[in-house]
């Protein structure tokens, strides 16, 4: 990963895993671009904010207001991705896959549930690693998910 991170001049960063599979599309929040614009207006450059999509979501990638970070154009592999996930500042994500390997990889971060499971039904919480769980993911805004994590990216600013 040291080329990759090298490459995208990583070196502070914020994950965001703001993709899900097309058939749990309830999984997914619509709020990352407006949540990037906060960040960024808090901490300037002070964290890269980065995207690694699987290989079918390099194209919405795109939509997303951050870094993508690919190897060689193609999505990252399952070790590369663990690598980016340790090395991270904080994580930010939809119930996903990765959500689940930082929380189990010890990373600091949080990852957001609406109705269509648990936090505590798929064991994903940590000492580290929170959930913010809502009935409907569109009702939570942009600025209640910063007020949820600023007191955490303060911590390790």
């Amino acid at each position: 990963i040291k080329k990759i991170k090298d490459e995208y001049k990583l070196d502070r960063y914020i994950v965001l895993f703001p993709f899900c599979s097309p058939q749990l599309s309830q999984k997914k929040w619509s709020y990352y671009n407006e949540l990037i614009n906060l960040i960024k207006n808090k901490y300037q450059d002070q964290y890269k904010i980065v995207v690694a999509p699987g290989p079918s979501e390099i194209n919405d990638a795109k939509e997303i207001s951050a870094t993508c970070v690919l190897d060689n154009d193609r999505a990252l592999d399952i070790s590369q991705l663990s690598s980016l996930i340790n090395d991270s500042s904080f994580i930010i994500a939809n119930d996903t896959g990765p959500a689940h390997m930082s929380a189990h990889l010890g990373q600091m971060g949080t990852v957001l549930f609406g109705r269509h499971t648990t936090a505590n039904k798929v064991s994903i919480e940590t000492d580290k690693f929170k959930a913010i769980s809502v009935e409907d993911l569109n009702s939570l805004s942009a600025e209640k998910v910063y007020s949820e994590i600023k007191d955490k990216l303060e911590l390790i600013n």
